[in-house]
């Protein structure tokens, strides 16, 4: 991310934190009338909203309907780690960060990486900020400073990759982790505490708020790890094929939002309008995360690279996040990558098309 756009980002972002705090009730995600044909319960860190807004393109056009699957949307807590939800059952899936999969099925042999979420890239979704008054532009300048860190595996295995950048290690830097991103922190760059603050774009959401402008000084570089994708357990894929029809779904409704992104911004202004109060805002953002969204060949949506997993997995055990590593040829499961892929690109824009021409601004 250029100094530019990171700029514009930590000045702006502040607005939507409501996409971070405020989304804990629930959504029927059928997209018409539902049928018992199937149904699934997903844990989402952001349900309609500007983060998911694939989903919520997904259940506009009726690519749920399509597969007569009623989708209910629950907004993950702080509470409950998203994998013990899916394991404990009560959800079908979740959408889930790599560290925490990773962590979890280090531990346990029942969880399933079927979809792989933001396989075109990191540098929007994380970040290493500092105060755009330090005048600090190069993550070099941070020798022997103290960094803040959101959590204490994620953003610490972040900060070492991107250490490593640079030629630097973790012995190069202090750290020191001061939880999620929110007034307090903000305080904490602004007073010199920490010098640069490793998190991601929902931990910058406050920061804005609290007259904080940062720059993102995150080195190129950090492409070969994975974001985090959509766990599940053993026993629901074996159960039926809902899981199948959900993630297609959802990859109709991703392939939509890329090909036609006016169609995911009137679906969010229609379904979060509260994150378009400032438009300009808004479509920064729906066009930073829609790269995130891209498939490796441009075609094979939630396709999984081992070798990424695998590049994770060895950077959370070298920093200590990780004890045991996962047995990532039980986790990462891409059986059903052919089925979740098979359908019309030529019908699906046809019927994005229709329903441009019905819903469109004219």
């Amino acid at each position: 991310m250029t100094a530019t756009k990171a700029r514009r980002t930590g000045a702006v972002i502040g607005m939507i934190t409501l996409a971070a705090t405020s989304l804990a009730a629930c959504s029927d995600g059928s997209g018409g009338a539902a049928t018992e044909s199937g149904s699934v319960r997903v844990a989402s860190p952001a349900p309609d909203s500007l983060f998911t807004y694939n989903e919520m393109v997904a259940r506009e056009l009726g690519f749920y309907a399509d597969e007569d699957l009623e989708v209910e949307l629950v907004a993950l807590s702080d509470a409950i780690p998203a994998a013990a939800l899916v394991q404990n059952g009560e959800a079908d899936a979740a959408l889930i960060s790599a560290t925490d999969a990773l962590a979890a099925a280090s531990k346990a042999e029942d969880l399933r990486l079927a979809y792989d979420e933001r396989t075109g890239g990191t540098d929007f979704i994380y970040g290493i900020v500092v105060p755009s008054e330090s005048g600090i532009e190069d993550l070099t300048e941070l020798e022997g400073e103290n960094i803040g860190l959101a959590s204490p595996d994620q953003d610490l295995a972040l900060l070492a990759s991107a250490l490593e950048q640079v030629d630097m290690t973790l012995d190069d830097v202090e750290t020191t982790v001061v939880g999620p991103g929110g007034s307090s922190v903000a305080e904490s760059l602004r007073s010199g505490r920490i010098a640069g603050y490793a998190g991601t774009l929902q931990d910058f959401a406050a920061f804005g708020d609290a007259g904080l402008e940062v720059d993102n000084i995150l080195p190129e570089g950090l492409e070969g790890l994975p974001v985090g994708g959509y766990v599940t357990t053993t026993s629901t894929l074996e159960a039926d094929d809902d899981m199948v029809k959900f993630l297609r779904a959802l990859a109709k409704g991703t392939y939509v939002a890329l090909e036609r992104p006016e169609i995911a911004a009137l679906v969010t202004q229609e379904g979060a309008p509260e994150q378009w109060r400032e438009p300009e805002v808004a479509e920064f953002l729906l066009e930073g995360l829609a790269a995130t969204l891209v498939p490796f060949d441009g075609e094979t949506f939630g396709e999984i690279k081992t070798d990424r997993w695998q590049n994770a997995q060895d950077l959370l055990i070298e920093v200590g996040v990780m004890d045991d590593p996962a047995d990532l040829d039980v986790l990462l499961d891409d059986d059903l990558i052919e089925e979740i892929n098979d359908w019309d690109r030529e019908e699906v824009l046809a019927r994005a098309d229709e329903w441009l021409a019905e819903h469109g601004a004219s």
